[in-house]
């Protein structure tokens, strides 16, 4: 366990979801970054970082700011997180979705790819990603 600020958790939050969005952008493309990473993953960042702000005010109004975090969680969602980021769907048009965003780089420099997980898998990622990092952010013990 690891013991921080709520204001400094909120501020790190802040800047790992800047970064996160930015990354899930730059690796996605047509209509993936519209849908997926605009409606849910945007909007679930806004509203996860506006619960934790509310909740950093009634913890300061209730003079408990520090909150002690759960590590076991954090491999799991960084290890989701890459995979969704590194396996996210490059190229979507018109039709389904049909290469990620490693194989075309890897495909581009004449390697071979020897994993492609279907949409459907990086999807399902994606939403077991958003979970457990729900799952950390409700779970923030205090004192």
């Amino acid at each position: 366990m690891m013991r921080l600020n709520i204001w400094a958790l909120f501020i790190l939050y802040v800047i790992y979801a800047t970064i996160s969005l930015h990354l899930f952008f730059s690796t996605s493309g047509g209509w993936v970054t519209f849908f997926v990473f605009i409606l849910i993953v945007g909007a679930y960042y806004i509203a996860s970082g506006i619960g934790l702000f509310l909740r950093g005010i009634v913890r300061t109004q209730s003079r408990r700011t520090k909150v002690r975090l759960k590590k076991g969680l954090i491999p799991y969602i960084v290890g989701l997180q890459m995979f969704v980021i590194l396996f996210n769907y490059d190229i979507c048009g018109d039709n389904i979705c049909y290469q990620g965003f490693l194989p075309n780089v890897l495909i581009d420099n004449g390697i071979p790819v020897f994993l492609d997980p279907p949409f459907v898998l990086v999807l399902f990622a994606l939403i077991l990603y958003l979970g457990i990092l729900g799952v950390f952010l409700l779970e923030l013990e205090g004192k």
